[in-house]
């Protein structure tokens, strides 16, 4: 029997995995994070049992078994907690439960009552991927059976990727952990007596919520009808076929400005909720640049329970974005079908409603008034929210109006059941002008105080002996703990001491320390060779030898903290209010439990980010053009034009790379050896992604500036019309980056909004005048 022990200290997974070796468990192995545990089952082929605490870290225990479940559905698991998990109770149905540190002979029972030759697949990395969980570092969604879709159709012109889809991608392992999921309480539902389940396609009805009666509900189990089990749509013309990396498999909603399908991404193979622009609306500009600018807006809204979006683009003339796929229905699909919501569910719903509008609240983000349309209902009838964020909402309203139309909602996914738990007197309290509560923020601590606790008891498969031994143990740990208190807290200190001393000495990221980098490059006045030869004079100037690194960004971040109220002055005039120039991904995602850094601390902390090495001196990147143009600003300086950027990359004679016309991967950090696996990657210019801004010395103009051919793409103060949004004037982007294979210096890209962001565009300054302290 293989066992894996997944604990967060490695000394007591040790001293278990010792004791089940003693009793006989020779293939006892132990991991101390879940990324290790996905790692280890990788290189192993799975195992029987998992042996996982509660409390891991970046996901928690529950998360990993979730993850790692679709692909070995015969492993046993038992979780090991030394606090109260009652709130997890239903995660764990159907596992096993033990205190921390488990009895030993209590677990030695437990584990000789499972089946040695229970089969196992052979690798966690060739089974189909997981579906997804949370919107930040993703599940692979699992492929569903389905008919095979004709590959036809262009590849698309990616908008949020600064270079194309890699068809030749591949992706050797298929599990990676999410973020841990949020607490949450699975329920029952109910159907009404007159109502049926949907089994195939139905329409989707536009009738109002409350259009809806139901009649005396009949409670039926999770386990024995799954409430968010996905509808598909009659299909139509693009069902089955392939719109450029997508191939569409079925239709399976209708979104504000078009249809929503499930499709495959073939490059890198996940299942995504795919939505298109209706064709009728393709046609006209000002549609296609909302249909563009939501995407971007759509991008930033980071929560875990708001349907992330991966990636916008157009192919041959479809315009399109993708976003996180789980299996799912929504409220109007499950009213349709009959179906009623049972009260903790509903009180779940109003919780999930009411973090996401209070979290678009927080962050100033213009969102569509919520419908039932845009509430799912996804896999353990956990509520997921489709992404209403949007640069305008289509209707004028306000909170109250916002609250009445929840209210609604909710009232009619009810139906007429008993109401015990408070649902319907909170969805009234929403409808009323009297009782509304005063903000979703203050609404939320009512919800808290209704939401039941689950009682574990499919949780704990231990019998009376074992409960026993467990009070036992928790006795014996209270008096140990009066008598040696003292000791630990002096230990602790002292222990604690000589870790920092010890880290800051030997293990503290060299990519901590911010080196000065602000050096100013003079160009002197004259004649260059711009784009395919023309001449261009440009008087003198100056421009950063390096790309504006993350330890300087932050610096900007921390000005703005001190004294918000400066922001006004280095802001845009078409910026848009209340924009906040944090990057994507720059935060902390503190909602989740464990908290997941963001890639400052990432990169201050532990030097590494997305499976590649991360540093301070690394270039910023996930930048908007707004937040580019209000760091110059800070700094005193400005944008480059890119006549000017030009003339810095490549000097008076025009050379096709700053160091001349020769190709030389090994000189730059570009996608010629880009890759996504994790393990793979960076063969040619020594980075998979990015590198510090100063490390590649071979990457230097005739003018000495660093780092034009590679890294990041860089934002200029030009503005030029773009093809593919219907001939409006955006920003141009210069440069190559980590993932794109094109080095040369001529490159321009000019189909970025000021507001879109990617993990391979930063910027760098330029100025009239010389630095005051170069």
């Amino acid at each position: 029997m293989k066992i894996l022990i997944c604990d967060g200290t490695p000394e007591a997974a040790e001293t278990l995995a010792a004791a089940l070796r003693q009793h006989g468990f020779s293939e006892t192995s132990t991991v101390a994070t879940s990324d290790a545990a996905i790692d280890w089952l990788n290189e192993h082929g799975g195992c029987d049992v998992l042996i996982a605490d509660v409390f891991l870290a970046p996901a928690d225990g529950l998360t990993l078994h979730e993850a790692i479940r679709p692909h070995l559905p015969a492993m046993q698991a038992i979780f090991l907690s030394a606090h109260d998990v009652t709130a997890h109770a239903a995660r764990m149905v159907g596992s096993h439960l033990l205190p921390n540190p488990p009895d030993i002979e209590g677990l030695v029972r437990l584990l000789q009552s499972f089946n040695p030759a229970r089969p196992r697949v052979a690798s966690v990395a060739s089974a189909q991927p997981a579906v997804q969980a949370t919107p930040r570092q993703a599940l692979q969604p699992r492929v569903l059976a389905t008919a095979t879709p004709r590959p036809v159709g262009p590849q698309p012109r990616a908008v949020s990727s600064l270079s194309p889809a890699r068809s030749d991608a591949k992706v050797s392992r298929l599990v990676t952990i999410a973020s841990a999921l949020k607490e949450t309480t699975s329920g029952f539902l109910s159907r009404s007596k007159t109502g049926r389940a949907a089994t195939g396609a139905i329409s989707v009805s536009t009738a109002t919520p409350r259009s809806v009666a139901s009649v005396s509900a009949k409670k039926i189990s999770s386990q024995q009808f799954f409430l968010g089990a996905e509808v598909e749509l009659p299909p139509d013309e693009l069902v089955g076929t392939k719109v450029g990396d997508y191939e569409i498999q079925a239709k399976i909603g209708e979104g504000h400005m078009g249809a929503i399908y499930r499709a495959l991404q073939s490059s890198v193979g996940r299942l995504v909720r795919f939505y298109v622009m209706d064709k009728k609306r393709s046609h006209d500009a000002g549609s296609v640049r909302r249909f563009v600018a939501n995407a971007s807006i759509k991008a930033k809204a980071a929560h875990p329970t708001i349907i992330s979006l991966y990636e916008a683009g157009e192919s041959g003339g479809i315009y399109f974005y993708s976003c996180e796929y789980i299996p799912c229905r929504s409220l109007r699909q499950i009213r349709e079908a009959g179906l009623e919501l049972d009260e903790p569910t509903s009180l779940e719903v109003l919780r999930t409603v009411a973090e996401v509008l209070s979290f678009f609240s927080r962050k100033k983000i213009a969102h569509e008034l919520i419908s039932d349309n845009a509430i799912l209902i996804g896999p353990n009838n956990l509520p997921r929210i489709a992404n209403i964020a949007s640069q305008q909402a289509s209707e004028t309203y306000d909170l109250s109006m916002e609250m009445s139309r929840i209210g609604d909602i909710l009232l009619a996914a009810l139906g007429e059941a008993p109401s015990p738990l408070g649902a319907r007197e909170l969805a009234n309290d929403l409808r009323s002008p009297t009782h509304a509560p005063a903000s979703w923020a203050a609404f939320l601590q009512t919800i808290a105080s209704r939401q039941p606790k689950a009682a574990p008891t499919d949780a704990y498969k231990l019998d009376a002996q074992e409960r026993a031994a467990v009070r036992m143990v928790e006795v014996s740990k209270r008096k140990q703990k009066r008598s040696t208190i003292i000791y630990s807290l002096i230990s602790l200190c002292l222990m604690s001491v000589l870790f920092v001393v010890i880290y800051a000495t030997f293990f503290r990221p060299k990519g901590a320390i911010v080196r000065p980098l602000n050096q100013m490059v003079e160009i002197p006045a004259g004649e260059f060779l711009y784009q395919d030869g023309q001449k261009i004079s440009l008087p003198t100037y100056f421009i950063s030898k390096h790309e504006v690194t993350i330890g300087q960004y932050a610096e900007f971040l921390a000005a703005l903290e001190k004294d918000p109220s400066q922001a006004s002055r280095y802001e845009h005039e078409t910026q848009p209010k209340g924009k906040s120039h944090i990057p994507r991904g720059w935060s902390d995602m503190t909602e989740l439990v464990p908290p997941m850094l963001g890639y400052y601390n990432r990169a201050k902390n532990y030097g590494k980010f997305q499976a590649a090495a991360l540093d301070v001196n690394s270039p910023v990147f996930g930048v908007d053009w707004y937040d580019a143009y209000a760091y110059a600003k800070w700094r005193g300086q400005r944008l480059p034009t890119e006549q000017e950027w030009e003339k810095a990359a490549r000097g008076d004679d025009g050379g096709k790379y700053p160091w001349g016309d020769a190709e030389d991967p090994k000189r730059a950090n570009t996608g010629k050896d880009f890759n996504p696996d994790p393990k793979l990657g960076g063969e040619e210019d020594g980075f998979k992604r990015w590198s510090p801004v100063d490390e590649k010395k071979g990457d230097k103009s005739p003018f000495e500036v660093l780092g034009m051919a590679g890294n990041v793409s860089e934002w200029t103060a030009t503005y030029d019309s773009a093809p593919t949004l219907g001939g409006d004037k955006v920003p141009v982007i210069r440069g190559g980056n980590w993932r794109n294979p094109d080095s040369s210096v001529t490159r321009r890209v000019v189909q970025f909004m000021d507001l879109q962001q990617d993990d391979a565009l930063g910027f760098r300054t330029a100025s009239d005048t010389a630095p005051e302290n170069p």
